[in-house]
């Protein structure tokens, strides 16, 4: 099997940073560079991807703030949800919620960024696909990365997590949302399907489907 999946926690908020890559081809895909941090920029130098794009699950400051980091030794396309414009050019806004300024939370303002992804758009990848599921709930920009091919996961960001759902108190945030997001294009996904969320243990959507009590 070609395709491996790494995960490197970043940040003070400890976002899940994905590396999606194949060891033929040496392509990656990057989920949600939340911080800067030289473990993630350590482990990419050290495996010298053909990096095809960063993917942004949405532009919470916790998630976007390695971008440039990223960008800056591997130069390449960084996509993200239109819904989530205001936040993601807003990072010290962001920051002021926590009563920190964006340094102290490991994140640079992301100068770099298209905001065309969509529902349904498909990023090729080695002998498979990631495609793009819209779950607003969360934030009015959320996604989700689906990939198939070699492995099969669910990237869900701050969305679905084990045992629990992304906070909706938040900017643009909506607990009506989230939940018609989650039931109607995640849990309709295979049960056996792993979701990787964006902070905290790795889960599967029938593990969900089951057992998250906000869910059941």
């Amino acid at each position: 099997m070609s395709w491996n999946i790494e995960c490197i926690v970043v940040g003070p908020i400890q976002c899940n940073c994905y590396i999606l890559s194949d060891s033929i081809s040496g392509k990656a895909l990057i989920v949600d560079p939340g911080a800067e941090s030289e473990d993630l920029l350590g482990f990419l130098q050290r495996k010298k991807f053909d990096l095809g794009a960063v993917l942004i699950t949405h532009a919470h400051i916790d998630h976007v703030g390695g971008i440039e980091m990223v960008h800056k030794e591997f130069p390449s396309p960084v996509f993200y949800h239109a819904g989530d414009r205001v936040l993601y050019e807003n990072l010290k806004m962001q920051a002021q919620f926590f009563g920190v300024t964006p340094g102290q939370l490991g994140a640079t303002q992301p100068v770099v960024g298209d905001s065309s992804l969509e529902d349904n758009r498909v990023f090729s990848f080695s002998t498979g696909e990631v495609r793009v599921i819209h779950t607003p709930g969360h934030t009015p920009g959320s996604v989700c990365f689906h990939a198939q091919g070699e492995l099969q996961a669910v990237f869900t960001g701050d969305t679905l997590f084990e045992g629990s759902l992304g906070r909706t108190d938040l900017w643009g945030g909506s607990y009506e949302q989230i939940l018609e997001s989650i039931h109607r294009k995640l849990l309709t996904l295979p049960e056996n399907l792993k979701v990787l969320p964006g902070h905290g243990e790795p889960t599967t959507v029938g593990q969900e489907k089951s057992h998250n009590p906000f869910l059941v």
